[in-house]
């Protein structure tokens, strides 16, 4: 029995074709989709700096990541269709949005990974986005760890078979829609985007699988910064600094031309990240369309509620 409602969303109205992928396309391996950009910080960088100086008793220093994060909040607030996710052949617009990332508590070989699940408001502001990063990255890092880390330490005891057993029973539920709340906070897989930062590693970017357990449609990864150099019109070395952002796309979602111009608008906010510093204009139709409640806040939303 498949039961309409989800802690998670509400059913989304597609137009036939759209409904029909799904079926076509029966899991988000088979539905990747890569794709990737270079976005230049001629502005960022220095921007970045500027605000750091300025801000010298800001909870959590400026850096490329926390515009990241606002380029995404804002690009989702304004493609709402990004939000969208696939469970049992059906869409579902998502009540939150949300970004997953992984955070090391220790910059070492065996500094332990934790998981940040962090809730986004759409008018959220470049400042509202630092706050929470603080909020959030400084409780996971902290002695006191988070729930994800004690649901992993619970996991992690497990056997194999029993694991699996638990595992393949939780897609079971999902796929019918009687999955908990509860169950949902335990993984970071049920965001809008799962955000890897390797270049804080000095990596570069990698193309990275989406998850099937879980629901989340779009993995982006971060990678190192570096100098592209190129000749202008009159034959004059450029120099410019630079990171690549590389996408994997669940297109059951939507399709590459929705998802391409999101891109370019995350392209567009990280390059200006002063547009970021005030709240957004997004059109009635949009807010509709996100289908947003507090219900969804609440999945991911600290204890302050920020």
């Amino acid at each position: 029995m498949l039961i309409r409602k989800r802690p998670d969303g509400v059913r989304a109205k597609v137009p036939g074709y759209t409904k029909i992928v799904p079926v076509l396309l029966g899991s988000r391996t088979e539905s990747a989709i890569y794709m990737d950009q270079i976005v230049y910080l001629d502005k960022t960088e220095p921007f970045i700096a500027e605000w750091n100086e300025n801000n010298p008793d800001a909870p959590w220093a400026m850096s490329v990541m926390q515009v990241l994060l606002t380029a995404i909040g804002r690009t989702v607030a304004q493609r709402p269709r990004l939000n969208r996710f696939v469970s049992n052949y059906r869409h579902y617009q998502r009540n939150n949005i949300s970004v997953s990332f992984v955070t090391k508590k220790t910059l070492s070989d065996d500094g332990r990974e934790t998981n940040v699940i962090m809730p986004f408001r759409p008018y959220d502001t470049l400042d509202d986005v630092n706050q929470r990063f603080a909020e959030y990255v400084g409780a996971a890092k902290g002695d006191e760890g988070n729930k994800t880390d004690e649901d992993v330490d619970f996991f992690e005891r497990l056997p194999v078979p029993i694991l699996r057993f638990i595992v393949n029973f939780i897609k079971f539920i999902d796929r019918r829609n009687w999955i908990p709340a509860a169950i949902i906070k335990m993984f970071p897989m049920y965001a809008t985007v799962f955000l890897t930062n390797v270049g804080s590693l000095k990596l570069d970017a990698p193309y990275h699988h989406n998850f099937e357990l879980g629901n989340t449609g779009i993995f982006m990864a971060l990678g190192k910064k570096f100098t592209e150099r190129s000749l202008d019109a009159s034959g004059n070395l450029v120099e410019r600094r630079a990171i690549t952002v590389r996408y994997t796309f669940d297109d059951r979602i939507v399709d590459g031309i929705y998802s391409g111009r999101a891109m370019k608008l995350v392209k567009e906010y990280v390059e200006n990240p002063e547009k970021l510093t005030v709240a957004p204009k997004i059109a009635p139709k949009h807010i509709e369309e996100l289908k947003l409640s507090e219900k969804g806040w609440r999945l991911w939303a600290a204890t302050s509620g920020k």
